[in-house]
């Protein structure tokens, strides 16, 4: 005779399996593998090791159903081939999973309208929590999901009326203009994408503008230009503005990794040498940055922790042991200094 098949060969053992195998209640053996009431540590381990000698998979959406949400969160990121976002992503991952969480990520792609679809339609999915990088200042679609009990963070942005952790911006802007300043440059220019949205960018334009100020260093319209996105083309697009004057700055700030790295490309073909005819800060210290044409002095703002971070306070929320006040964060950047700056 074959013997009897165990259940977890089957991929179908069950709670009441789990339970019986350890001698225990359903109850008890809920609370053990799906969290709740404390269990004695003894019995908990004599469940865990039912449910692993079964090959027990516990039913999310039947848990879900239970508890009102799934082990799951939501990201919303604006572009996910930005390698910006991807550190964020992985460390918010990391938190989840020692959770015991999935992390399901959306791309807003610089719509409004997307965003807000994910909002609602994640918390049609029972998610436990949101962390987004908003688009918008207008924030009633984050605002009535945290009314509907489910947390959000916003990740690299502000967020006056809620949580949110970024980087301190404006001190980031004030590194990139006293590092142009004390190498000696006072003709300077500057590239960023016009965003009224991103007040991430408004910080570090701010920064920036305030400490020439406060040097008596005037920026020129006609070196101050503005571009449509933050892509490599865009910061080409700059830098062929550039190229047609004939009085030109001797440095820059550009405001994304991404544009400085096309700036610096089209800048080289146009016969402009970096840095000794124009140097060249750009910001966020993306992966590629140091494998630039000419790679880049940059201000590095800590991304994965951002990603980190975000992750523990949402997961404080949910576990209900944060403190109740606003969560409002801004790490610090730092100046990495390469060859396009020296």
């Amino acid at each position: 005779m074959r013997p009897p098949q165990n259940p977890n060969r089957t991929g179908k053992a069950t709670l009441v399996d789990i339970a019986r195998s350890a001698g225990v209640s359903t109850i008890t053996a809920s609370r053990a593998l799906h969290g709740g009431l404390p269990v004695a540590e003894a019995t908990r381990a004599r469940i865990l090791a039912a449910a692993d000698d079964l090959g027990y998979t516990p039913n999310l959406l039947a848990r879900g159903l239970v508890q009102n949400r799934t082990s799951t969160i939501g990201v919303i990121i604006i572009e996910i081939a930005n390698p910006f976002f991807a550190p964020m992503v992985s460390a918010i991952e990391g938190v989840a999973a020692k959770h015991g969480f999935l992390a399901v990520v959306a791309e807003s792609r610089r719509d409004v309208t997307a965003e807000q679809q994910f909002v609602e339609r994640f918390q049609q999915m029972r998610v436990g929590g949101i962390i987004v990088t908003a688009l918008t200042p207008q924030r009633g679609h984050l605002v009535a999901a945290r009314s509907n009990g489910t947390p959000v963070v916003v990740m690299a942005r502000r967020w006056k009326d809620g949580d949110y952790v970024t980087a301190d911006n404006e001190a980031g802007g004030r590194l990139a203009a006293e590092h142009l300043l004390g190498r000696g440059h006072r003709r300077i220019g500057l590239v960023y994408p016009r965003d009224p949205g991103n007040n991430a960018m408004q910080d570090r334009i701010r920064g920036f503008r305030r400490t020439l100020a406060s040097a008596g260093v005037t920026l020129p319209d006609r070196w101050d230009f503005h571009t449509r996105e933050t892509f490599i083309i865009d910061g080409k697009e700059a830098a062929d503005g550039l190229l047609a004057l004939s009085d030109r700055p001797s440095a820059l700030f550009v405001a994304t990794d991404r544009q400085a790295m096309g700036t610096v490309s089209r800048l080289l073909s146009g016969g402009v040498r970096v840095p000794e005819d124009i140097a060249v800060v750009g910001y966020d210290d993306i992966p590629y940055a140091e494998c630039s044409r000419v790679p880049l002095t940059t201000v590095a703002i800590p991304v994965e922790r951002i990603g980190e971070v975000s992750a523990e306070i949402l997961f404080d929320r949910l576990d209900h042991s944060g403190p109740s006040e606003r969560r409002q964060i801004r790490l610090l950047p730092e100046l990495v200094i390469r060859a396009s700056s020296p």
